[in-house]
């Protein structure tokens, strides 16, 4: 039966002893948050010796199978010695590959409490096969909804990368360094602001899915449309990157796609917004929020808002121009792909996307006159 000291352990420790701990004068905790095998860890205390269990579905569209229902809160008595386990999931990073659960272990003597975490370290951290779809890369998709963001996990399948080896080949020569050096400040720096420009088709997104795959283990990357952007306030923002902070330690990268909107020098329309992306990126909420922002146009850079591109804001500008014919056929033998016969826009020279979609060839011309319904038709 509970201790009649039990009130004034907790008043004067401020710490929650589980009943079952208390009653026994197991005192002495430990605690952990880590990938825990739930799962596994209630299949070793067994049904028997289990105080407390909470399972929802893992899998909306199956909830009537119990091989589906995911542990959310587990405590019980552990088999091979003196020791209360509880295990609690946490809410959990949406673009984490592995929920997170708090672990904490109550034994009569701290050492135990010690050697039973360092051994179920060894033994009860969660993992996935590879390959499948939570543990490969993703992006946060943002949706804007009744005025909070939602996160919608969008993976990315391996025909989306672009090879780190092979980048020169898509992007010319002088990319690796440039991909080198940029990476490294993004491991570097907590945060700072990245534009990368050129015509529409020369491979940015591309670059960016890549980038997402190569970082996959040190950094989260989340897009939403400029557009969109526009309508979430700094509020919002702030209140939403703090909570996505506290549920991983990994880096956050937010991609505004298209973003001549924001990234124009102020006017009436947005002003509001070329403020408040420099926030993001410096000062104090920058340092307090830790995130990346890397804006993608199809621009130049001369009718920017000078207070993005001063020095220590802007972490680095990229170019992105369109393929030479040799650089082009040198990538269309390299994928196995047929070597371009010419661009659109600019003679002997190429986008990715003309490279990898061509347009059809026009039918050729007819020179029966159509008029009327037929030419409608047409």
């Amino acid at each position: 039966m509970p201790l009649p000291a039990s009130v004034a352990y907790r008043e004067l420790c401020d710490v929650e002893i589980p009943a079952p701990a208390l009653a026994r004068h197991w005192l002495h905790g430990r605690v952990a948050t880590d990938v825990w095998d739930a799962s596994r860890i209630a299949a070793h205390i067994g049904s028997g010796r289990l105080w407390l269990s909470f399972f929802e579905p893992d899998d909306e569209d199956n909830e009537d199978d119990p091989l589906s229902q995911a542990p959310v809160s587990l405590a019980g008595f552990w088999p091979e010695q003196e020791a209360f386990v509880e295990l609690t999931r946490l809410r959990n990073n949406d673009l984490d590959p592995l929920p997170r659960y708090r672990l904490r272990i109550f034994s009569p003597r701290m050492a135990e409490s010690c050697a039973l975490l360092a051994r179920m370290r060894q033994r009860f951290l969660a993992t996935r096969p590879p390959g499948t779809d939570s543990s490969g890369p993703r992006i946060g998709l943002l949706n804007l909804s009744y005025g909070s963001l939602e996160i919608h996990r969008v993976p990315i399948s391996g025909r989306q990368i672009v090879p780190r080896h092979d980048a020169h080949l898509y992007y010319g020569d002088t990319i690796t360094d440039w991909i080198d050096g940029w990476i490294e400040k993004l491991n570097d720096r907590r945060y700072g602001l990245s534009i990368l420009s050129g015509d529409p088709g020369t491979g940015k997104t591309s670059l960016l899915r890549s980038l997402a795959a190569w970082l996959a283990t040190t950094h989260l990357f989340y897009f939403i449309p400029a557009s969109r952007f526009s309508g979430v306030d700094s509020g919002e923002l702030a209140s939403f990157w703090s909570g996505e902070n506290r549920r991983s330690s990994l880096r956050k990268v937010l991609v505004l796609e298209d973003a001549e909107s924001i990234l124009l020098r102020r006017s009436g329309d947005n002003r509001e917004h070329v403020a408040t992306l420099p926030n993001l990126t410096d000062g104090i909420l920058g340092d307090a929020l830790g995130l990346q922002v890397v804006c993608t146009l199809n621009s130049d850079l001369t009718d920017l808002d000078p207070a993005l591109l001063r020095p220590g804001r802007l972490m680095t500008h990229r170019e992105f121009t369109r393929l030479d014919l040799y650089a082009a056929r040198r990538l269309a033998a390299h994928l196995g792909v047929s070597p371009p016969a010419g661009g659109s826009e600019e003679p002997g020279t190429f986008t990715l996307a003309e490279l990898f979609n061509p347009s059809p060839a026009p039918p050729p011309a007819s020179h029966r006159r159509i008029t009327g319904f037929a030419r409608m038709i047409e």
